[in-house]
């Protein structure tokens, strides 16, 4: 089943189903590619063979596994405090700095936006029931990610600890 057909035949209502739609068309107009989860459950957001994040439509979210988007001056103020409204902590990193058994590495230190966060999940923003406002200013999270890719800029001290 594409993921298009999933949408379509999905119980998401049919305003969230035409915006998840206009979303998948942005990707793939934007050389990114979308392919089932290996485990069947959602939709892996691949650009050039790198994952980048995932969609699934019975929790209905969109989470983004990177950050590189180009450095703190790459994005305007409203689109920088979107993105840090969205910043998922790790839910399984304990006090005593024990990793979960989730089989990723919980509690990755990343700089977003030239903010820097500690303890954040593998799946370092989410985007939960998402409105048309919310995917366009995820459609220029995904822009911005593929100008950084382009140009080699990325986020400074963006390392995975």
């Amino acid at each position: 089943m594409s993921i298009e057909n999933e949408i379509e035949n999905s119980e998401l209502n049919k305003n969230l189903q035409e915006n998840m739609l206009d979303f998948v068309v942005f990707l793939k107009e934007n050389e990114f590619s979308i392919e089932p989860e290996d485990d069947g459950n959602g939709w892996r957001i691949l650009y050039k063979n790198e994952c980048v994040g995932h969609m699934n439509f019975t929790e209905v979210g969109i989470w983004i596994d990177t950050c590189d988007f180009g450095g703190g001056d790459a994005a305007d103020d409203a689109l920088k405090e979107f993105t840090w409204d969205h910043v998922r902590a790790c839910e399984h990193f304990s006090s005593e700095g024990k990793r979960c058994g989730c089989g990723r590495q919980p509690g990755f230190i990343k700089t977003i936006f030239g903010k820097k966060y500690t303890n954040l999940c593998f799946a370092l923003l989410e985007f939960m029931d998402p409105d048309a406002k919310t995917l366009e200013n995820i459609k220029r999270l995904m822009s911005l990610f593929k100008k950084a890719r382009a140009t080699g800029v990325s986020e400074k001290n963006n390392l995975d600890i």
